[in-house]
């Protein structure tokens, strides 16, 4: 089941607005016609727009990525935040992640556990201390577990978003199993490009919503686009 907007995330708005404005309402990038035909045909599309960024949209999204969360940890106060290892066409955290580590938080990394399909959130330096997972191109922590219930921001990356933040992923479900335990206190945060801002379909009771989306463009909460 899908979680309702943090009780956290409810306040941000007007607490971060002095530090990193917070739009409401992501607008929608551009649907193609014909549309895609369920999650596969969404996943397909929203991967091709991801691998055609330009490489100066690539910079400017890790950019307001760094810029934006630092803001947003900054403002609520967050000591331990979740990142990801980029895969593919995915945002560029490490410059965040550096910026992080200067400014004195925590960092936990996901990793996988073997056969039963549900992953963690391991504690890791920075990207340097990541290593690469058997047979997979997964970076992964090596460092000790942190309990979801430790984390204040779980920064996301999504292939594609909705005007809810219903997170489309790469099909593997990790990350939907993982956030239906967490708490209202820990901010969710998906990554996505502005034209992956799309109305995906079909949304199921299993995929999980965030409380903000970080696009190219800047940071916003939910909405109706």
């Amino acid at each position: 089941m899908t979680q309702p907007i943090s009780r956290r995330s409810a306040a941000i708005a007007g607490e971060i607005t002095r530090h990193s404005p917070v739009n409401a309402g992501p607008p929608f990038g551009a649907v193609p016609v014909p549309a895609p035909v369920g999650k596969a045909g969404w996943r397909a599309h929203a991967d091709a727009v991801a691998r055609r960024c330009p490489p100066a949209l690539r910079r400017n999204h890790a950019k307001m990525l760094e810029e934006q969360i630092c803001a947003l940890v900054e403002a609520i106060g967050a000591a331990t935040v979740a990142l990801y290892s980029p895969i593919g066409a995915e945002v560029d955290s490490r410059p965040l992640a550096n910026a992080l580590l200067v400014a004195g938080c925590r960092l936990a990394y996901p990793r996988l556990l073997d056969g039963d399909g549900l992953m963690e959130m391991g504690a890791a330096d920075g990207p340097s201390a990541l290593q690469q997972r058997p047979r997979s191109r997964l970076m992964e922590p090596i460092g000790p577990a942190v309990p979801l219930s430790a984390i204040d921001v779980c920064v996301v990356p999504a292939l594609a978003v909705d005007g809810g933040l219903h997170r489309l992923g790469r099909n593997g479900g990790y990350y939907d199993r993982y956030l239906a335990g967490r708490s209202q206190d820990c901010v969710v945060v998906l990554v996505a490009l502005a034209q992956c801002v799309v109305p995906w379909s079909p949304v199921q009771g299993h995929d999980q919503a965030g409380d903000l989306v970080l696009t190219e463009h800047g940071l916003f909460s939910r909405g109706a686009a």
